[in-house]
């Protein structure tokens, strides 16, 4: 499926809430507690267009169809060096989705070239990305493995 991958401006809000909830229930699938909050929307849709539009250290990055359908969705934030260890200027995916209907197709690869591309320029400079995958989603840990991303960490939670 051929995809043009772009940045998300503040008109795209409410096309991209349509895709964070579809993200949202797919993390539910195996852990309930992503499942978004009633009314999510006006937080999201601030954190948005006030944290990740127009900013140099994150974006978010829309895949779409052909046909102008919305059919991915990446958001990125560089986190910078590690003040101990030796991890060097670095970001995080949160957010890697692409609709059920369009996996298989490449949306993913694309989406994750232009965050490469997006990474290495000025003043970003990032020398690597992580991506989180929920415990349990298999489909997502195999897709990127295809993509030649390799596991480093396992994260553990307890309750308080």
């Amino acid at each position: 499926m051929p995809v043009t991958v772009r940045e998300a401006t503040v008109e795209d809000g409410e096309e991209i809430l349509d895709l964070w909830y579809a993200f949202t229930g797919h993390l539910a699938e195996f852990n309930e507690r992503y499942r978004a909050r009633e009314g999510a929307d006006e937080h999201w849709l601030s954190y948005f267009e006030n944290q990740l539009v127009d900013s140099k250290y994150s974006t978010v990055l829309l895949a779409e169809n052909d046909d102008g359908e919305h059919v991915g969705v990446l958001e990125i934030r560089v986190v910078g060096e590690h003040p101990i260890f030796q991890l060097g200027r670095h970001a995080e995916i949160h957010g890697l989705y692409v609709r059920e209907h369009a996996r298989g197709e490449g949306v993913g690869e694309a989406l994750l070239d232009s965050a490469e591309d997006w990474m290495r320029d000025d003043p970003r400079g990032v020398e690597f990305y992580r991506v989180d995958v929920v415990e349990g989603d298999e489909e997502s840990e195999g897709a990127l493995r295809e993509l030649g991303l390799e596991p480093v960490k396992e994260t553990f939670e307890g309750e308080v």
